[in-house]
């Protein structure tokens, strides 16, 4: 499914649909702008509360994608306020994770709900009200480079401290992923790196890697990170798939760092590149010659 279907999909399963007008036997839940009042697909029947949606993505150097989301809440002022829907909006589309087909998953905050007015297409005495509901989209690309990788040791790591945590990039996932305080979900980033010492065998990289502990509460996401904080600050080093150590040098977590923008955990790495052996190139048509006298 696509980003647009997922949301379609996870607005018409929520309990928002059982407040929805019908069109062609669906809720009447749409991407764009509705269907005009004479449009065949209602059938006759009534029109409102209805919902229309409008993704609207632009690119970001570091997370591929990201954008918002605005979704509208149509309602007769005679019938259910939007207010009494805007609710179930939230809860169906905030706090969970969507993983779209070729596509990187994607998460969104809630940002704002306006209220606002218009009038009926037939029945211009009819007043509609409504509120528009807008949400930050993120991406959450794969992060996994090439060998040495710092994110994929930092993956695999997590997986092995707990089978509750699902780490994003590493775990196959679904659909919807719904994060809860038993079963956060982590991701992983290398913020930069450069070079800081080369030796004869080896040359020693340095970056920041940052953490995003996703979970519905500060209290669950402050736990799971104390947890993790202390079991990396305990080892010291994390094992890389060649198994060399990847180095922890400075630890820090602030929890008060939104998880999906900024990440509450930032660790400063190190670790090595082995230098390959020079490839000595063989020597081709050699003449020698015994009889030389100077």
């Amino acid at each position: 499914m696509t980003l647009e279907e997922l949301i379609y999909k996870r607005i018409a399963e929520s309990a928002a649909a059982e407040q929805l007008a019908s069109h062609n036997g669906a809720p009447a839940v749409f991407f764009g702008p509705a269907p005009t009042d004479t449009d065949p697909g209602w059938a006759g029947a009534e029109q409102y509360p209805r919902i229309s949606y409008a993704i609207d993505t632009r690119a970001n150097p570091e997370r591929q994608t990201a954008g918002n989301i605005y979704l509208d809440v149509w309602c007769l002022d005679s019938g259910t306020a939007p207010e009494a829907v805007e609710p179930s909006i939230r809860a169906a589309l905030c706090d969970v994770i969507m993983a779209p087909q070729e596509q990187p998953p994607y998460s969104l905050a809630w940002v704002t709900s306006e209220t606002f007015e218009a009038t009926k297409q037939l029945d211009k005495s009819a007043r509609v009200i409504g509120v528009t509901v807008t949400f930050d989209l993120y991406a959450l690309p794969q992060q996994e480079t090439t060998d040495p990788d710092p994110i994929l040791a930092m993956n695999a790591f997590t997986n092995r401290w707990s089978d509750a945590v699902t780490v994003i990039g590493s775990d196959r996932m679904g659909e919807y992923t719904e994060p809860s305080d038993e079963h956060p979900a982590a991701y992983f980033r290398l913020a930069n790196y450069h070079r800081a010492q080369e030796t004869n065998t080896v040359i020693w990289m340095e970056g920041v890697l940052v953490g995003h502990l996703i979970a519905p509460t500060y209290a669950g996401r402050q736990r799971w990170l104390k947890a993790l904080a202390d079991e990396l600050a305990t080892r010291g080093e994390v094992e890389m798939l060649d198994t060399s150590p990847m180095f922890i040098r400075g630890l820090e977590v602030d929890g008060s760092l939104d998880p999906l923008t900024a990440g509450q955990m930032r660790l400063a790495i190190r670790w090595g590149i082995l230098r390959r052996p020079k490839f000595a190139h063989k020597l081709n048509h050699i003449n020698t010659n015994y009889n030389y006298n100077p």
